[in-house]
């Protein structure tokens, strides 16, 4: 027992002397140390890091039952508890009928939040933020609904890209977002509105799922009532508010509450709760999916280091729970692996990797910050998480620390460091050993875990702030609360007015299986809109094979025929066209800059070319032609 002591003892001090001096290496940007004749070089505290990690497993292998530096002299400890204190944070246990009022007033609440934040975009229903990413995401809930209708066309080879099979794999295929908003297309509901009613209900859905986590970890409502709305309307999620499937993040806190009931009763039902609701995750956004497991399994092992408890109990469950999430998982991860679409490039993922001064750059949508932080903004790295996070954040953080929050501290460093990309010490060595880091383009969308865990340590700076207070001074200070943070998240939303109907040629091609489509403008560099995405939300109304298309990747080689196309209707695009299968082409007036009256004259002149259908849209010309055979 002694040696074991001392060998704790020793890897203990060893952990330390590493985290110092991978810290010392970071802030000083190396060091250079001569020894005899030889230089020791220290340019990255990569190495020190990982050194540190394989000696904290090593002694929690060793001696999970003693406290770290438990034998360090008695100031060295005064020092340790006092920044460090286990039964700093004790889940208080609400009253089961007094929780589930309280939680439907809060439901209200962030409703009215809603309300409030998003009135623009209530008033405007049938306008989305741009004529872009928005209608791709109709397109693919459209599709999933349309195949829920019987379409005999595999799910993941949709009606673009044709003849290219699993095209839905070419971005998020977000299926469940997809099956919730079925429903609303059933009832009749245009598929516009129903994105944003969607969309709305999202930022609501977050919210109050990170009620349900604050409420357990603080004991407190209001605490967990302003870190839903910080999370709820994180700023992050104004930044991508043309992204529909990264607004679905009321899995994650979900997962979360299930995660700390299974770490604190080890019973089956909540690690069943946890897989279910980790691959939901997956089926809403793959992105965050990805980024979510990487996080939960080092806050786990944050938990697992403070807490120490017994392992024997949680291995049956937790194998059950992986087990099933790994079956209800296998179809996705197959059909996108069977796609062999390919790594990301590292000069692109390097682009989209975050640095520390995005933190401090808000969005154009931000309307308190947009203009008052750091200039330099870059694609999707506009990261400022407002003020009020970081200030309720900051006091939940100040000493001493109890279990949940130091693990919450150490996740939301696990995030942050995730965000820089290869920006980060940990990120490359992701990217080299796990394949599905490989595929995502943008590290800087982990920042939503940034959002989620500050947003719950908020919670825990609330709770300091109002513990103690009178009931009347706990309610003035949450209405001040709540209204300096809408202050602070309120966005600008500017909207584009979206077509309420396809152009009038289709209706000799709805439901036909023998037509393909080529519809023009083919690319192009249009002011309104992303090339070929009208043409994949017209085919809302007829769901005819289309030879255009749109996502985050492109089939080989489409570069090139987009490109070649220009020249259309040149006999050499003419030929394109056929070597692709196209039966029929569109040209729309309303979508060219100018030069569409030459174009039909020309198109008209041609014998390869028939007008089967005409008309007006937009009060331009629009008209279908067979491509005669």
């Amino acid at each position: 027992m002694g040696q074991r002591s001392r060998a704790t003892n020793a890897l203990d001090w060893l952990a330390l002397a590493l985290v110092i001096v991978a810290a010392a290496i970071a802030l000083t940007g190396g060091v250079s140390v001569r020894l005899g004749g030889s230089r020791l070089t220290a340019r990255s505290p990569d190495r020190a890091a990982l050194a540190a990690l394989a000696v904290v497993a090593l002694r929690v292998a060793i001696d999970r039952g003693t406290r770290p530096l438990a034998s360090a002299p008695p100031l060295f400890r005064r020092i340790r508890d006092r920044l460090y204190s286990p039964l700093q944070d004790p889940v208080a246990v609400v009253e089961p009928r007094a929780s589930w009022r309280s939680r439907a007033v809060a439901a209200v609440g962030f409703c009215a939040f809603a309300a409030v934040l998003l009135f623009p975009q209530l008033q405007r229903m049938d306008s989305v933020p741009d004529l872009g990413d928005p209608l791709f995401s109709i397109w693919r809930f459209g599709w999933v609904y349309h195949k829920l209708g019987g379409d005999p066309r595999p799910l993941f080879s949709p009606n673009v890209f044709h003849p290219h099979p699993l095209t839905l794999t070419y971005s998020d295929s977000m299926l469940l977002p997809a099956l919730t908003t079925a429903p609303l297309l059933a009832v009749g509901l245009h598929p516009v509105p129903a994105y944003n009613v969607a969309m709305v209900l999202s930022f609501i859905a977050s919210a109050f799922a990170m009620y349900l986590l604050a409420e357990r970890l603080t004991g407190s409502r209001a605490a967990a009532f302003v870190a839903g709305l910080l999370f709820g309307f994180y700023p992050y999620r104004f930044e991508h508010y043309s992204h529909f499937e990264l607004q679905m993040t009321y899995c994650m806190p979900l997962a979360l509450l299930a995660l700390h009931r299974f770490v604190t009763k080890a019973r089956a039902r909540d690690a069943v709760a946890f897989g279910l609701l980790a691959t939901a995750q997956l089926y809403c956004s793959m992105y965050y999916a990805v980024f979510f497991t990487v996080y939960v399994t080092a806050l786990f092992a944050f938990l697992y280091l403070l807490t120490r408890p017994s392992l024997r109990p949680m291995l049956g469950p937790a194998a059950v729970a992986g087990a099933l999430a790994l079956l209800l998982a296998l179809p996705l991860v197959r059909t996108y692996s069977s796609a062999h679409l390919g790594d990301r490039e590292v000069s692109t993922v390097t682009y989209y990797s975050a640095t520390t001064a995005d933190y401090l750059r808000a969005h154009p949508r931000s309307a308190t910050w947009g203009e008052r932080t750091l200039p330099g903004r870059m694609p999707e790295r506009a990261l400022f998480p407002g003020a009020m996070i970081l200030l309720l954040a900051a006091v939940a953080l100040v000493p001493p620390l109890g279990v949940t929050r130091a693990a919450y501290a150490g996740a939301l460093l696990v995030a942050f460091e995730m965000s820089r990309g290869f920006n980060s010490v940990v990120y490359p060595y992701l990217y080299e050993w796990l394949p599905f880091i490989r595929g995502l383009r943008v590290p800087a969308r982990a920042s939503i875990l940034v959002g989620l865990t500050l947003a719950l340590l908020a919670g825990f700076g609330v709770r300091r702030l109002l513990g103690g207070r009178s009931a009347w001074l706990q309610r003035a200070a949450l209405a001040a609360l709540v209204v300096a943070i809408a202050v602070d998240l309120r966005p600008a939303l500017r909207l584009e007015p979206v077509w309420r109907e396809p152009p009038p040629i289709y209706g000799l091609v709805s439901g036909a299986r023998d037509v393909v489509l080529a519809e023009f403008p083919f690319g192009g560099n249009p002011t309104r809109f992303t090339p070929n995405v009208p043409f994949m939300y017209f085919s809302l109304w007829h769901w005819a094979q289309m030879i255009n298309g749109y996502s985050g990747h492109s089939p080989p080689g489409q570069v090139d025929f987009e490109v070649a196309l220009k020249s259309f209707p040149d006999a050499s695009a003419v030929d394109l066209l056929r070597a692709r299968g196209a039966t029929h082409v569109t040209i729309n007036c309303a979508l060219y800059r100018g030069g569409c009256d030459q174009l039909l004259e020309a198109v008209d002149a041609l014998p390869a070319f028939r007008v089967v259908a005409s008309g007006k849209w937009q009060g331009a010309p629009v008209r279908l032609y067979e491509l005669v055979r």
